[in-house]
């Protein structure tokens, strides 16, 4: 029996894949095209907008103009009370109402504070930041300055001359906060980002729904505050309304409200306009996704389809491809795996041999350096002791010769310590104090380790136990050394010791036959160090396995630990968290 022919199902597979691919190439082809018309559509509406906008805020400030005329006209009538009544009610963003002398000397005027109008001792001096101020007291001025900034906000003087036998007699300044103008006309959508701005001439903002924008420049204002962001969109908007009275633009921007801005297509519509002396362009932005989503969101459903169905299409053809090699892979995949058990088996036993191999090398190391170090210190002992016999009657170089001499006698002690590890030792087993042999330890480190360790002592049970006292002190330095190096500073050790309860009693008990019906006391070691973390607490008593740097450690304290405690058939246990670590030694006592 021939082996089927599979040439059909792979000739419809291609042609599905064809028609697939046309099909993404025509919906992609359509996708642009609705863009290009959302894009379309969506710069008219603000073009709209931007009317509207235009026609509001010359409505508005013709308002202002007219109040300002009717109220100068009773000034010079002295009817203050109908410009109180009639400014309170027509002009809400007015700051108040001044009259000036053509030499800048103040008349009279009003203010308004929390919707009351009161009487001015002085005109205020933001005023003057108008630049064309001084033209107006000339008469030259006969509806408005230009937009002008203080303290983050923006301003506009509306003036009001009046002339005697055509001579100007003194001048009624109206300035009015722009910003409140915006505000009580122009409101935000919130379900949209999008909103209309007024810049001046000079591109600073002038009005806008952010009032930390107000003064800034488009862009370079903007990019010393944001240096690392993309500016050539922004910097061709400005070009293009520079050089055009109207228009509508489409322009990578950002959203300036946000702590982070993010990068966002945006659309415009602008168009300039002259209020009184001064010239301005209003400007409407959107969002370009956000308005116009729902007109490309079949679009984008389609291509998402027509995108699985093609993945569909390939991941079929894969599986397919594959189903006939399956079993062939499956059994080199067992072969494989037999091999690597064997490979790691191996090099288990290639690194043990190595681990054992530096151990002996360090044995006999250590035995030269002991030796060596042992020649250097018997000399220096002897001749330190002549040194205090003769000079008893110095009692400072008495007590700086002692000083030296114990230090002597410590670093042989060292040696001969090390000598004890590294080979078989003869030392005889004694009785000794627990307490007392800890008391010892403790001093020795307490010289030894830093002084930004504290090291304290609990020693709440005491015992007598039959024991090598160098085995027990080794234990301590090696646990007390990794709990100061646990942590660099601030580190508090605690050293603990008291009889075990009926739960540890049970528990101790199950160990060893050799703790059954006999007191047991228990020495705890205990750091506030970062802990050890889980995925190593089975291997802290490897040797020469240290999370330490290169030059930080040798990987050798706890295995130390561990092999005395094996040695004496004592117990060991450890807790570890992120508040510390505990070492937990039991040993009977009579």
């Amino acid at each position: 029996m021939k082996k089927p022919s599979n040439k059909w199902l792979y000739v419809g597979i291609i042609t599905v894949l064809c028609l697939t691919i046309l099909s993404i190439l025509y919906t992609a082809f359509s996708y642009y095209n609705t863009q290009k018309h959302a894009l379309k559509i969506g710069q008219s509406q603000l073009a709209i907008i931007n009317n509207s906008t235009i026609k509001i805020l010359q409505l508005e400030l013709e308002a202002y103009s007219l109040a300002l005329e009717n109220c100068a006209t009773d000034i010079q009538n002295g009817g203050h009370g109908t410009v109180q009544n009639q400014l309170q009610k027509e002009v809400p963003a007015a700051k108040g109402i001044y009259q000036i002398q053509p030499n800048d000397q103040f008349n009279k005027g009003w203010q308004f504070q929390k919707h009351k109008m009161l009487d001015a001792a002085t005109a205020p001096d933001y005023l003057k930041n108008d630049p064309l101020y001084l033209d107006a007291l000339q008469g030259k001025i006969t509806k408005n300055g230009q937009a002008y900034f203080y303290k983050n906000t923006s301003y506009l003087n509306l003036y009001y001359p009046i002339f005697k036998d055509s001579q100007i007699q003194s001048l009624i300044v109206l300035p009015i906060d722009l910003e409140k103008v915006y505000q009580n006309n122009f409101q935000q959508n919130e379900q949209l980002n999008g909103y209309s701005m007024v810049k001046d001439q000079d591109m600073e903002i002038i009005m806008h729904p952010s009032t930390q924008q107000i003064g800034l420049s488009v862009v370079k204002d903007r990019k010393r505050e944001f240096p690392d962001l993309d500016y050539s969109d922004l910097k061709r908007l400005e070009k293009d309304q520079l050089t055009h009275q109207s228009g509508t633009l489409s322009y990578y921007s950002y959203w300036w409200t946000e702590n982070t801005p993010k990068k966002v297509l945006k659309m415009t519509a602008y168009r300039w306009i002259t209020i009184g002396d001064a010239k301005w362009i209003v400007a409407s932005v959107s969002d370009f996704n956000e308005r116009n989503g729902t007109v490309l969101q079949k679009s984008l459903i389609t291509l998402v389809l027509l995108a699985i169905l093609l993945i569909v299409i390939i991941l079929l053809a894969i599986t397919m491809r594959n189903y006939a090699r399956h079993n062939h892979t499956y059994l080199e995949n067992i072969r494989l795996k037999e091999r690597q058990a064997s490979l790691k088996e191996k090099h288990s036993l290639e690194k043990n041999l190595l681990q054992e191999s530096k151990l002996e090398t360090i044995g006999l190391l250590t035995t030269s350096i002991v030796h060596d170090m042992n020649n250097f210190l018997t000399p220096m002992i002897g001749n330190l002791q002549l040194l205090i016999d003769e000079h008893k009657d110095n009692e400072l170089l008495i007590a700086d010769l002692n000083e030296v001499y114990h230090a002597a006698e410590k670093g042989q002690q060292l040696s001969t310590n090390v000598l004890r590890f590294s080979r078989v030792s003869n030392t005889q087993k004694k009785t000794f104090s627990i307490n007392a042999v800890i008391n010892e330890a403790l001093d020795t480190m307490s010289i030894l380790i830093p002084k930004y360790t504290n090291l304290t002592r609990d020693l709440q049970t005491d015992g007598l136990c039959y024991i090598e006292k160098d085995d027990l002190q080794i234990i301590l330095y090696n646990l007390i050394t990794n709990a100061y190096q646990a942590r660099s500073k601030g580190n508090v050790i605690h050293v603990t010791t008291y009889s075990a309860d009926k739960q540890q009693l049970a528990r101790f008990e199950k160990h060893s036959l050799g703790y059954q019906h006999k007191n047991i006391l228990v020495i705890e070691v205990r750091d506030h160090g970062p802990g050890i973390p889980k995925e190593i607490g089975d291997k802290i008593f490897t040797p020469f396995f240290t999370t330490k740097p290169t030059d930080g450690g040798t990987g050798l304290g706890l295995f130390i630990v561990s092999s005395i405690i094996k040695k004496n058939d004592w117990l060991l246990e450890v807790e570890s968290s992120t508040d510390g670590t505990l070492f937990r030694i039991a040993l009977p006592i009579n």
